[in-house]
């Protein structure tokens, strides 16, 4: 079975190889973008089975990528996981809520490894 590609974006290129890092040990394909154009090209090229998005970059709107991935039909349905700084009760229950995904900084590589396989999970079960 071929590993499952992850796209990373974010504009912090040290957060991107400390995500890189965890998900290469878990076995993962990743793919790197630092802005919208790079991960629109990264997801023509190679479709991601999944896309970790910096929530509050400076560089991109990752809300604005979000809507352009679900509008093509190549890209709609890849989940997406976004990371935030924000502290807000509802985001610390293992990165979880509702359709999608909220990692808070800090967090430890468990709590990356479970949002990447919960995140994988939904989106496989979802094709059947």
């Amino acid at each position: 079975m071929d590993p499952k590609k992850i796209l990373i974006v974010d504009d912090d290129l040290l957060s991107i190889a400390t995500i890189s890092q965890t998900l290469l040990r878990d076995g993962y394909q990743v793919m790197r973008a630092e802005d919208e154009d790079c991960a629109i090209r990264a997801m023509k090229k190679s479709r991601p089975d999944l896309i970790i998005c910096n929530a509050e970059s400076k560089k991109l709107d990752a809300h604005q990528l979000l809507k352009t991935m679900q509008q093509a039909p190549q890209t709609r349905g890849i989940p997406f996981l976004f990371i935030t700084e924000s502290q807000e009760p509802v985001h610390k229950e293992a990165g979880i809520i509702g359709p999608r995904q909220y990692l808070t900084r800090p967090f430890t590589r468990e709590q990356l490894a479970i949002a990447v396989q919960e995140n994988l999970k939904r989106a496989q079960a979802r094709r059947k």
